[in-house]
């Protein structure tokens, strides 16, 4: 197995996660928003949408410098204000941008040659360790995991029992 294979089987595996437990919440717990000590969470929606943006940015864009052409995903980027929900795509199309990003994902990473993961990433993010292509989907799955647990602990929330 050579390293394009193993890190599309991770980017596969992980995202087998995240269906584990969007497979558990209704559409009406998509858009709904918590509020714990006067902070308000993130919604399934917002962080199924930002985790399409994050793939997009940290894979297609690091390692190809390719991007998809989806206006809304700006509205979901790292560090913005979070959008007022009716300005939300609808869960049909988050959901499909969600598969198609990681589709185009998968088959830019297992078509990269393995001299590719040692070259700068595309958009010159750096870490304690260098700013390979490499870095930066380990980056991607590192951050994925994360809002994975997000969307654990938000179905727990709407009372959903997950294991």
């Amino acid at each position: 197995m050579n390293e394009a294979e193993y890190l599309t089987g991770l980017l596969n595996n992980t995202r087998v996660l995240a269906y584990f437990y969007l497979d558990k919440l209704s559409e009406a717990d998509w858009f709904k928003q918590f509020e714990v000590n006067g902070a308000r969470i993130n919604s399934v929606a917002w962080n199924l949408a930002h985790m399409a943006w994050a793939e997009n940015f940290l894979v297609l864009v690091s390692t190809g410098n390719n991007s998809v052409n989806i206006k809304w995903l700006e509205l979901f980027k790292i560090g913005s204000e979070p959008a007022p929900i009716n300005l939300y795509p609808n869960r049909e199309d988050i959901l499909s941008a969600f598969e198609n990003i990681h589709t185009l994902a998968m088959h830019q990473v297992r078509s990269m040659k393995e001299e590719q993961f040692d070259e700068p990433n595309h958009i010159n993010l750096k870490f304690k360790n260098g700013n390979s292509q490499r870095l930066a989907i380990h980056h991607h799955l590192r951050h994925e995991g994360t809002h994975i647990g997000h969307l654990a602990l938000l179905a727990k929330m709407h009372g959903i029992q997950t294991i």
